[in-house]
């Protein structure tokens, strides 16, 4: 069983979320529920639930109702709480979750895998309540010194949160105290490659190599597992301005998994490049797949603001001023 949680969890550091609830569901229908490796299998997969495009808050829910009340157990389901909570846009709901999240760090023990992922847990839902801040400190990371986490999946999760505040600086320093001890760690590889992703120009290129390692790798090449590797294959290459190296990858990842709502973002973004008018296709479908996806949200904000500023636009009043 410790095998298959070594798989697991790999998968679910990648991305790998459907194959993460697949392999998890298969290696645990008959094993005993109050077996630790076979909790920490299927919090893995209730964590992919959460954390796939759109998120599924329900199926995690389902997924943990037969475990015993465990505090990393509450932690989880908690947070898909939360997370439910935020799609019906119900402030109450998402603040008790809050409150119980912070209670339940009472357990988080350092050094304990239920402490970091109660920990994780607890940050994850801060973040999506906008105190970057707090969720930071929760994590124990963001002054990039001795004193940082020396857990490995909240060091991840905190240089997620960093880079998407843009404290690049902030997320390298935990990178580089990370490296000291835990530098053989899948972990590790992928937080080089986001961070290269960020830092742009030659550091693309490192992480190009890392993804493509993944993508490469016998258990995932050829299957819907290897999608997120070659995502962040075709991330790195748009980022060097291979535009169509960058759709070769994509087309690659679709040929897996049409309908992933992270493909239909990339190949929507990497089509404005290539003098292609499937763009607003691809926008069409991941609507479709996902009308909550970031990237849609972010474009109908430029749309609002073209709209309004192009209503206050006068050619006379410009050729006046």
């Amino acid at each position: 069983m410790e095998s298959t949680l070594f798989q697991v969890q790999s998968l679910f550091y990648q991305g790998a979320y459907q194959g993460c609830i697949d392999l998890a569901l298969s290696s645990t229908s008959n094993a005993r529920s109050s077996d630790p490796a076979s909790v920490s299998t299927l919090l893995y997969a209730a964590r992919s639930h959460l954390a796939r495009s759109p998120s599924d808050p329900a199926s995690a829910l389902s997924l943990l109702s037969s475990l015993a009340a465990e505090p990393q157990v509450q932690a989880i389901q908690s947070l898909a709480r939360f997370v439910q909570a935020q799609t019906q846009d119900n402030t109450d709901a998402m603040s008790r979750e809050i409150v119980n999240l912070t209670e339940l760090l009472d357990h988080a023990v350092v050094g304990e895998d239920k402490g970091q992922t109660i920990r994780c847990a607890a940050a994850t839902a801060l973040f999506l309540d906008g105190d970057a801040e707090e969720a930071l400190n929760t994590l124990g990371v963001g002054s990039g010194s001795s004193s940082s986490s020396k857990e490995i999946e909240c060091v991840a999760l905190g240089v997620h949160m960093l880079l998407s505040i843009h404290r690049l600086d902030l997320a390298e320093k935990e990178y580089l105290a990370a490296r000291a001890w835990a530098d053989d760690s899948l972990l590790i590889q992928l937080i080089e490659a986001w961070i290269g992703l960020a830092k742009g120009g030659r550091a693309t290129q490192q992480a190009f190599y890392v993804y493509d390692e993944l993508a490469q790798n016998p258990s995932a090449a050829g299957t819907p597992n290897a999608v997120p590797s070659l995502i962040g294959k075709a991330t790195a290459l748009a980022a060097n301005g291979d535009w169509q190296g960058a759709k070769k990858q994509l087309d690659d990842a679709a040929a897996l998994d049409p309908s992933n709502a992270h493909i239909l973002a990339n190949r929507a973004v990497v089509e404005t490049h290539t003098a292609s008018q499937a763009a607003q296709e691809y926008l069409g479908q991941l609507k479709q797949v996902n009308a909550a996806h970031p990237l849609l949200a972010e474009y109908a904000a430029l749309e609002r603001a073209f709209d309004e500023h192009a209503a206050k636009f006068s050619l006379g009043a410009t050729a006046e001023a």
